[in-house]
């Protein structure tokens, strides 16, 4: 399937649909992984599994930029696996990544990292599941609405459980939209 921006917000209302969520209201994307009956591990969780001391020091404090986290296939089931170190709203927006692969039904045709500890997803595909992260945590209808409302990035991280830099993102083109219809109609710009 060919997803196109608009296709990839009706596949994020559903999901906020799903969970009872207007546009308005936070998303929780743990909540959303249990939906999908997927189960998210903190990277130190895998130590019961044999990841030793060092690797998880490597990924979560010499390195902690370095992995966020990745949804892995487990035969027909799919688990995320998370860092841990990274702060609250960076997690949140980590698992809405991972779980924007899911939606999307992005294949695993290679391996997950390479040895550089590069996710190996095709670039479309990790753009893809950036924008799905982005209308799942700040729909554009929500978007747009605070926009006009003048809401700064502040505001729309501590709504939405974002970071400032993650609202930055979802805001930047809405507030365009917002200052150019201030300007034609010849309204003060949005604050």
């Amino acid at each position: 399937m060919r997803w196109t921006q608009a296709l990839m917000r009706d596949v994020a209302q559903e999901e906020r649909d799903g969970l009872g969520l207007s546009p308005v209201d936070p998303l929780d994307p743990y909540a959303l992984a249990e939906e999908h009956g997927i189960s998210v591990y903190a990277l130190a969780s895998l130590g019961e599994f044999g990841m030793g001391a060092e690797t998880l020091s490597h990924f979560t404090v010499q390195r902690s930029s370095a992995w966020s986290a990745a949804l892995v296939p487990l035969g027909t089931a799919r688990v995320i696996v998370e860092n841990e170190s990274h702060s609250h709203v960076r997690r949140r927006s980590n698992i809405a990544h991972e779980l924007g692969h899911h939606l999307l039904e992005h294949s695993f045709n290679n391996v997950i990292l390479g040895e550089d500890h590069k996710r190996q997803f095709s670039a479309e595909q990790e753009k893809q599941a950036t924008f799905m992260a982005g209308e799942l945590l700040v729909p554009l209808s929500a978007a747009t609405r605070m926009a006009f409302d003048g809401w700064d990035n502040a505001r729309v991280a501590a709504a939405y459980g974002v970071s400032e830099q993650f609202a930055q993102m979802q805001m930047r083109g809405q507030r365009i939209r917002a200052e150019r219809a201030a300007r034609k109609f010849g309204f003060p710009p949005p604050a």
